[in-house]
């Protein structure tokens, strides 16, 4: 399957899965608005969300350079798997057990008091076995992608999305916001059984095995599973940072800058996945073989791409705050207060958008080179960076200034990032992308001058009609100019999907 094909269907489904989660936060923001039960629904769904996006990740890092290089030599990749699924069950099953026991002191360590705490620590005894899931899930998403299989474990998103949303229509009018959490960890536990079909085509059975000694193919993925899984909690840290200051902000704060999130994440999840998924095994298989500069050049292309997906979204999700929000979430118990909350965070944390999707990127690099250290250290700086700016940030600009310490902290990750894989590689990028970024910035001014020069007008219309229209037209201004000034990324993207559809309509 080409890369292009790959990135297409990964848009594909994390799109869907992506407004199958929307919709989920529309529901609960029409429930229940900005008020104790949402911001104890976000505290709590903190958990699950974090392991998603630590777990997977790390076991990815570690376990498929591993199976490349099993692959590349010729040599079986089951005996690995039966003993990955022994540690996986055995160290998942241990922390969710742990979590059910101390969800009350767990929900305590966020700041919480009273009813909003009880509430907490109930749904967290809820969501906990979904570790168990997500363990899984990151183990059967590795093995999939060792072999360059990428469709199932992405439809797995969407497999979550739809069962949450199901469960939550069922689950809550019976048990109230408790619903909310049992409805999370079946969406979990629909994500993981995706996978099985497709490891049954691989020929993968679900053995367990616990001889782990003498085995250097695991004792070298022990080695840097350690560092690897600190760099993703240290990356994950500012969420639940985020927790603890928003909570001092004021009721409302929490659920507010979630929504935001939600708005913001979405963009991130579809472009960064698209790329960072089919990317990874490439970059683990050239550094293998010892082709750096055909590694760089696929990071080059990588960091490029997200580069002129990410910069205009960042532009038109600062103009259209207000009405995204309006139109997403204005409904039921989420009024004119919960709007000005959501609205004031969304422009700061889309400022960081492209650093966060760089810094997960370049972090992938240096995995791919089996450097784990690196990542650890710069995220322990990261956080340094995210608190230091919440505490400048905060007194002036209230919650956003939370939202816009993201982004700064995001920023000083990819920087640093980029300027050691320099040391490391040489130089990671050409001249040409710096001439890129001038062609999409450029581009950019024009589409915000357009939007702004129409504006007037537009917004005598219906709110969805106006967003439509005003981001219809954005999206014309923005690719006519990079087609104009001949960005040849655009160029070579319009002439990989033309290729495409020649033949077909040859046929026809």
């Amino acid at each position: 399957m080409s890369l292009l094909k790959t990135a297409s269907m990964i848009v594909v489904l994390t799109l869907v899965g992506r407004l199958l989660g929307f919709f989920r936060s529309v529901y609960v923001s029409n429930l229940y608005g900005t008020g104790m039960e949402a911001d104890a629904f976000n505290i709590a769904a903190t958990i699950p969300l974090t392991l998603f996006l630590v777990i997977p990740g790390a076991i990815n890092a570690v376990l498929i350079p591993t199976m490349r290089g099993l692959m590349e030599k010729e040599q079986r990749t089951d005996v690995l798997y039966h003993k990955m699924l022994g540690i996986i069950l055995g160290v998942f099953g241990t922390v969710a057990l742990l979590g059910v026991v101390f969800a009350h002191e767990i929900a305590g360590m966020f700041g919480l008091t009273g009813a909003k705490l009880d509430l907490t620590a109930e749904m967290l005894q809820w969501m906990w076995p979904s570790a168990v899931f997500i363990g899984l899930t990151g183990l059967w998403s590795s093995m999939c992608n060792a072999h360059q299989h990428f469709f199932t474990p992405t439809l797995g998103t969407v497999a979550n999305g739809a069962i949450v949303i199901g469960s939550m229509y069922v689950l809550v009018p019976l048990y109230g916001p408790t619903g909310l959490a049992i409805a999370t960890s079946l969406g979990y536990l629909a994500a993981m059984t995706t996978m099985l079909p497709t490891l049954r085509r691989f020929g993968y059975q679900h053995r367990l095995s616990f001889s782990y000694k003498k085995d250097e193919a695991l004792a070298g993925m022990g080695e840097r599973v350690i560092p690897i899984l600190i760099g993703a909690v240290v990356a994950q840290a500012t969420t639940f940072l985020e927790r603890g200051f928003a909570e001092s902000v004021g009721t409302g704060v929490i659920s507010a800058l979630a929504n935001a999130n939600q708005i913001v994440q979405m963009p991130m999840a579809i472009f960064v996945g698209a790329f960072t998924l089919p990317l990874f095994p490439l970059l683990a298989t050239h550094v293998k073989r010892g082709e750096m500069g055909e590694m760089k050049h696929i990071l080059q292309k990588g960091l490029a791409y997200l580069f002129i997906l990410l910069i205009p979204v960042t532009v038109g999700l600062s103009l259209y705050a207000e009405p995204i929000i309006r139109l997403a979430f204005e409904r039921g118990a989420f009024d004119e207060q919960s709007v000005a909350l959501t609205a004031w965070a969304l422009p700061f944390y889309a400022l960081g958008l492209y650093a966060l999707a760089a810094r997960d990127l370049l972090t992938r690099a240096f995995y791919a080179l089996e450097n784990t250290r690196t990542p650890v250290t710069i995220g322990v700086v990261g956080i340094g960076v995210y608190v230091a700016a919440n505490w400048l940030l905060i007194p002036s600009l209230e919650h956003g200034g939370i939202a816009l310490a993201q982004a700064v902290s995001a920023f000083s990750q990819a920087l640093l990032l980029f300027l050691l894989l320099w040391r490391a590689v040489g130089t990671p990028v050409k001249s040409s992308f710096l001439w890129t970024m001038a062609r999409t910035i450029l581009s950019c001014g024009i589409m915000a001058a357009g939007i702004l020069l129409l504006d007037p007008m537009l917004s005598q219309l219906a709110l969805w009609l106006y967003l439509i229209l005003g981001i219809g037209i954005g999206m014309l201004l923005y690719s006519a100019s990079l087609v104009l000034m001949r960005e040849p990324l655009v160029a070579e993207l319009l002439q990989k999907v033309l290729k495409r559809v020649t033949p077909s309509r040859g046929q026809s």
